[in-house]
């Protein structure tokens, strides 16, 4: 592949594996304030009311990011860096096995299940687990990433869980909304640097830049201060480009309309590669319009786990 250049603040080190390799603490906090955040917003659902996602209830979707003994839990995905079997898994299947065994749970076990996941999950992070597992590779719906890569890749899980409860009696928190986007911003850098493609992704809302560049197998992701005013990039609020990446949106539509700018077309096109080989992604050849990468993305990241 031909080598293009970066936006300056997103040229990786070599050393660099994204947020995974950077301010743990700053990690460790995000990840753990996702899922307080999710917590506080799942004690207020209407478990019984339907939810955005077409056929499942504030239940099934408050269920299913829980910690259960017939889900996959942390250990699992402990368990996978340390023999070394990193792979895809089906987290749809996960997903409904949950929802099948949840389904007459009362509403404490379910808040209590979150309660367990939360707890799991910032009690590692607070042990000294990250530092010899943090970079470690292990199974995901995406196929193999580093254990921090996919423990803060399940708060952009958590921030569309809280977008699909909206229509249970709760309102997203926009604080949410960019601990995911910048977790969703992380996990592309960490899958083009899977597949040592060399570009960049930055998303732009009003709130927060956040971007990410990959080469030669590695990846930043960053925080920026204002627009590079480079490479491939969205121009939305949080909330279109999570309901985007999580194939809950019309991205023509969002297109036609102005709530989404897509730039770069041609640099977008470039990071096609990246889903190559995604359980559930169809092989996309020769791509002959971006927009086509943008729609090939939906569902793909929804499909998040740890």
């Amino acid at each position: 592949m031909a080598d293009h250049a970066l936006p300056e603040p997103l040229e990786p080190d070599l050393h660099e594996h994204g947020l995974a390799s950077g301010d743990f603490d700053a990690l460790a906090w995000a990840i753990g304030r996702g899922w307080e955040l999710f917590e506080e917003v799942a004690a207020e659902v209407d478990l019984g009311a339907p939810s955005r996602k077409q056929g499942w209830t504030g239940r099934g979707i408050v269920a299913r990011v829980g910690e259960w003994p017939f889900g996959r839990r942390l250990e699992h995905m402990l368990a996978d860096a340390h023999d070394g079997d990193a792979d895809f898994y089906d987290a749809d299947a996960l997903d409904e096995q949950v929802r099948e065994h949840t389904a007459a749970l009362p509403a404490e076990d379910i808040l209590a299940a979150v309660g367990a996941a939360r707890a799991t999950t910032v009690d590692w992070l607070a042990s000294d687990g990250p530092q010899t597992w943090g970079l470690v590779h292990t199974s995901s719906p995406l196929g193999p990433l580093p254990v921090l890569t996919v423990m803060n890749a399940m708060v952009y899980q958590l921030a569309i869980a809280t977008l699909d409860l909206e229509p249970c009696g709760v309102d997203a928190p926009d604080e949410l909304m960019d601990l995911g986007l910048s977790a969703l911003i992380d996990t592309t850098g960490a899958l083009a640097a899977r597949k040592h493609v060399t570009g960049s992704f930055t998303a732009v809302t009003p709130r927060v830049i956040v971007g990410s560049g990959a080469r030669g197998g590695h990846w930043r992701t960053a925080l920026l201060d204002e627009d590079p005013q480079a490479g491939p990039g969205v121009v939305a609020d949080a909330r279109t480009v999570l309901d985007v990446t999580s194939g809950r949106a019309n991205v023509a539509h969002l297109y036609r309309t102005g709530e989404l700018h897509v730039r770069d077309l041609a640099g977008l096109i470039r990071l096609a590669p990246v889903l190559d080989g995604v359980p559930g992604v169809p092989p996309l050849g020769a791509v002959g319009r971006a927009l086509s990468v943008v729609d090939a993305v939906g569902g793909l990241f929804g499909r998040l786990r740890r």
